[in-house]
C-alpha cells in the first residue's frame, strides 16, 4: 500500500524538520531581504524519509528526497545554505497566515511566530529554547 507517515520523533506527535534558507537566483523583492536569507523551504522526517516541501514562487513543490538517516542538514550545509534543526510542533490556528515561502514553511511546522521574512524566520528558530 502508500507510505504512510509514522511519528516516530522524540516528542508524541512531532517530526524531526529542517528549516533551509538560501539566495534563489530569481528571488522576488532581492532588494528587502537580508542576503542569505531571500527564501526559506522545509523538509520533515517521518523516520522512513525525509520529505522537501518548497513553497517556491506559489507553486509548491513536495518531494521525497533521501531516507531518514541521511544527513541532509550536511547537504544542504554543503550547498551553502544555512540551516535550522527543529520539529513540527502541535498545530496552530491563525487568524491570518502570510501567502509567502515564510507563511508556508510557519504553516508546515506549526511555528507562533510574527516572523514575516526568511531572516526573521531564521532569528526566530535559532533563538536559545
Amino acid at each position: 500500500g502508500p507510505h504512510r507517515p509514522q511519528r516516530t520523533s522524540r516528542d508524541k506527535g512531532s517530526l524531526k524538520a529542517l528549516a533551509v534558507f538560501l539566495d534563489p537566483e530569481n528571488a522576488r523583492y532581492k532588494w528587502l531581504l537580508k542576503p542569505g536569507f531571500r527564501h526559506v523551504f522545509a523538509c520533515l522526517n517521518d523516520g522512513t524519509y525525509w520529505t522537501m516541501f518548497d513553497p517556491r514562487d506559489g507553486r509548491p513543490v513536495v518531494q521525497t528526497v533521501e531516507a531518514a538517516d541521511y544527513d541532509l542538514r550536511g547537504f544542504f550545509e554543503a550547498q551553502g545554505y544555512t540551516v535550522i534543526e527543529t520539529e513540527q510542533g502541535e498545530p496552530v490556528g491563525s487568524l491570518f497566515a502570510v501567502a509567502n515561502c515564510v507563511g508556508f514553511v510557519k504553516a508546515l511546522l506549526c511555528i507562533r511566530s510574527f516572523a514575516q521574512t526568511p531572516y526573521q524566520l531564521y532569528r526566530y528558530l535559532a533563538r536559545p529554547q
